[in-house]
């Protein structure tokens, strides 16, 4: 401990000494580290954080496994009727939940009317995650009965909101769905899982018509379930997956090929969340980031211990040990570490800053609360040390094999180094150009995949169109007729605005992920496998394909005609003519969607439109069916009004119109078209700023290193540069012979890291297939740039070397 107190010591001195040095290596330490810091907060809050509740590891998700998705089919819903029938035959979990989490109500409250969003649960619900109400109670046992379901558990969020954080809250009445509830308790503010945010709980109830045959069909429900004692998750996943199997055995028509999933709750909430691959590719970035930074301050500490040589040689003189020797300058890098961690907190509490303002897309990750909490930390404590080891062994190394002898004999400054330092400074800069190449590659590879998705055609005209949504309560619009009703005068009215060009209303708006649903191709065979056809399912009004500008490429669109009255029609994309008919006819045919809730009935093919895009930040084309509102109604309408000028300027005239209509019926989500696509981009704007911000970063580390290490080497041969120039080598010769190792160390340091950005495209189109493009021009780009800064770097030592008056030089010898 004596010994590590006067290292400390002599540590602090020597680098007080210093200034500048310190300060260089200090600030290049922090900035790698403040941007790794500043990323792993946004890791730590979404992925390391535990769900509240008691001991969530031992509670479990049990989902469907949907066989027509790709991207996470293990995380579809589950019906009631399998909720009902595993509840009673499973022996793995001691009690299971369901909960309809993703479902909306009307909330009426002095006079004005707003969407919240809400979960329809089973009264165990808080019991199986182990949570109780800050306030008043959950629900009881039999709570979900007729009659006893007007009850209602409120967020901390709008307790504060509507009740102004009023402990006599409880017992009070409030207005949903046109219905009175009392309000029973309120949840801690801390209550909050990533994917499940809602505003208020009621009870699920059950009616009749949900345990038919048909209700399976419907599937919108998640399990959660509290593990038995002993029981474990590969027991519970093979149990379940026999439940499965056993229902599509029971009932093939509406359970064929569909399983069974079971996550715990906090690997489920991570997984369904999607946010795990965005995290890898930013922390990857960002670890490039500070090797780079590691590699400019290891560059800085050799080319110190090179000047300190003669010292070094007197303290072995005197006794000292290599291992002495090591450790001396290992703690002088320990204390650069340690300071550069320090100061890279304070440079990381504005970038979390900064991303937090970013995170603001949508309500589930503007929740999510960003700190420097005690992982980050905990992080930043651990990567300083490893920065300390990093920056400091080699240069440790080197420096205690110093020989005794030469040193003590030499009293020059300014003579070549050694061999080994050279080497150890030509894998510095060309380790740091690959990285550094590597990066921009990478970065290069996300934006250009990025700015081709934002920028690909979507199928249909997003400018002047203003949209909102609105969902009919059942107290008022239970029946289709009244729905109907409803959607011709809104519909009619809004076409008399001022401005307005066309209206429609549909179940989804263009390009924002619609529902899919599996169907039959009259006439075809059934699949000998559990392969259904399936399609994206939209209703729409007539005039939606003129409203969104969507060309018609055979046959008609829909009419007022096609109603209930009329024999069924559907029109279908281009895609889906291409994928069910191999592009032959499809005017004429006959499919019939499986749409829960909805009979089963044969529709005829009456045209077919161009393709949409499924989802705006989606690439690929789907298979898309579309039906006509009149011949089947629904509840969840998306409105959209085609404008002559700016579509915000009729967001009033839009409000007042549904207002006159119904009162107490509130819109939601008023804006453009366009506003729709860019929240769709979630977090791709912020990662693509933190990518570009992470590459600069990266270049002009590399840049400052390259010169810092050129420039060292150049002041090291200020001898030797002075002789060749007193026997007659110009200031040309000079200047093209340090350039020429600048730009082969370039070359070096390129070619591998061009080597390892190869796999890069395949190693992006795994995490998300929309990312996958190779852009052959863009390494080419990068590279020709990493060594236009390399040249660069090199060039202004490469000039002060050539301006080396040799007599001064020779003097100073």
């Amino acid at each position: 401990m004596e010994n590590l107190m006067q290292d400390l010591r002599y540590a602090l001195r020597q680098l007080k000494k210093n200034p500048g040095f310190t300060v260089i290596a200090v600030l290049t330490l922090a900035l790698g580290i403040a941007v790794n810091a500043t990323v792993f907060s946004t890791l730590s809050a979404f992925l390391l954080r535990r769900p509240p509740g008691h001991d969530p590891e031992r509670v479990a998700v049990v989902s469907g496994v949907d066989p027509t998705r790709g991207y996470h089919a293990d995380t579809a819903g589950v019906s009631v009727p399998n909720y009902l029938a595993w509840r009673q035959a499973n022996h793995a979990f001691a009690e299971i939940a369901a909960a309809d989490e993703y479902r909306t109500v009307n909330i009426t409250w002095n006079q004005q009317s707003e969407v919240l969003r809400s979960a329809a649960v089973s009264p165990n619900y808080f019991g199986v995650l182990g949570v109780t109400a800050m306030l008043g109670r959950t629900f009881a046992g039999d709570e979900d009965q007729p009659g006893r379901d007007h009850v209602v558990v409120l967020s901390h969020e709008i307790w504060e909101r509507y009740f102004g954080s009023d402990r006599s809250v409880i017992n009070r009445t409030v207005r949903l769905n046109r219905e009175n509830y009392s309000v029973i308790g309120v949840m801690p503010a801390h209550f909050r899982m990533l994917d499940f945010v809602p505003q208020v709980w009621t009870p699920l109830a059950l009616a009749p018509s949900d345990q038919t045959a048909d209700a399976r069909r419907d599937r919108s429900l998640l399990l959660f379930a509290r593990f038995k004692p002993g029981a474990t998750l590969e027991q519970a996943r093979a149990e379940m997956a026999t439940l499965a199997r056993r229902a599509e055995e029971s009932f093939p028509d509406t359970e064929k090929g569909w399983g069974a999933a079971v996550h715990t709750l906090p690997d489920y909430m991570i997984y369904d969340f999607g946010i795990r691959s965005g995290l890898a590719v930013l922390m990857t970035a960002v670890a490039f980031v500070l090797l780079i930074g590691c590699a400019n301050v290891s560059g800085l500490l050799l080319a110190r211990a090179a000047m300190r040589r003669k010292e070094l040689a007197i303290r072995r003189s005197l006794g000292a040990g290599r291992l002495r020797i090591v450790r001396q300058l290992l703690t002088e890098g320990l204390v650069i570490g340690l300071l550069g961690g320090a100061f890279g907190l304070l440079l990381a509490n504005g970038g979390v800053k900064y991303v937090r303002a970013g995170m603001n897309f949508n309500d589930y990750v503007s929740g999510v609360e960003l700190t420097l909490d005690s992982n980050v930390l905990l992080f930043v404590t651990g990567i300083s040390l490893a920065c300390a080891v990093l920056c400091a062994l080699a240069p440790s190394l080197n420096a205690s094999r110093t020989d005794i002898t030469t040193n003590l004999k030499d009293e020059s400054r300014t003579v070549s180094p050694g061999r080994s330092h050279s080497r150890l400074r030509s894998v510095m800069v060309s380790g740091e150009i690959a990285l550094g190449l590597f990066l921009l590659v990478g970065t290069g590879l996300l934006i250009r995949g990025f700015f081709l998705i934002e920028h690909q055609n979507l199928g249909f005209a997003s400018d002047h169109l203003l949209t909102a949504t609105v969902t009919l309560d059942d107290a008022r619009y239970k029946d289709a007729a009244r729905q109907v009703v409803f959607v011709r005068d809104l519909v009619s009215r809004l076409r008399q605005l001022p401005g307005t060009e066309d209206v429609a209303v549909a179940s989804d708006l263009p390009a924002t992920g619609p529902a899919t649903v599996t169907l039959k191709i009259k006439g075809e065979p059934d699949s000998a496998t559990n392969w259904k056809p399936s399609a994206l399912d939209v209703v729409v009004t007539p005039g939606y394909f003129q409203t969104a500008r969507i060309p018609l490429l055979r046959g008609r669109t829909f009419t007022e005609t096609d109603d209930s009255s009329a024999p069924r029609v559907v029109l279908v994309n281009q895609e889906f003519v291409h994928r069910y008919f191999h592009d032959q006819e499809a005017l004429g045919k006959q499919i019939r969607p499986e749409v829960a809730g909805a009979p089963l009935a044969w529709s005829e093919i009456v045209g077919v439109v161009s393709n949409v895009k499924g989802f705006s930040e989606n690439t690929r084309d789907d298979p898309e069916v579309y039906e006509p509102f009149l011949q089947r109604p629904i509840s969840s309408l998306c409105l959209m009004m085609r404008t002559q000028s700016d579509p915000s300027g009729l967001s009033a005239d839009l409000r007042n119109t549904v207002a006159q209509l119904d009162p107490e019926l509130p819109l939601s989500h008023v804006m453009s078209m366009s506003a729709v696509i860019e929240q769709q981009k979630y977090g791709n704007p912020l990662v693509e700023h933190l990518l570009s911000a992470f590459a600069l970063l990266a270049v002009i580390l590399s840049a400052i290193g390259i010169y810092g290490l050129i420039a060292y080497s150049v002041s090291q041969r200020t001898h030797e540069i002075g002789i060749r120039m007193a026997l007659g080598a110009r200031s040309e010769d000079v200047l093209s012979m340090v350039l020429r190792e600048g730009l082969r160390l370039a070359l070096i340091g390129g070619t591998a890291g061009l080597v390892l950005a190869l796999p890069l495209p395949s190693v992006f189109a795994a995490i998300s297939p929309d990312l996958h493009n190779r852009e052959p021009w863009l390494y080419i780009v990068v590279a020709i740039t990493i060594l236009a800064v390399a040249v660069l770097a090199t060039y202004l030592p490469a000039r002060r070397a050539a301006r080396i008056d040799p007599m001064h030089a020779l003097r100073q010898e």
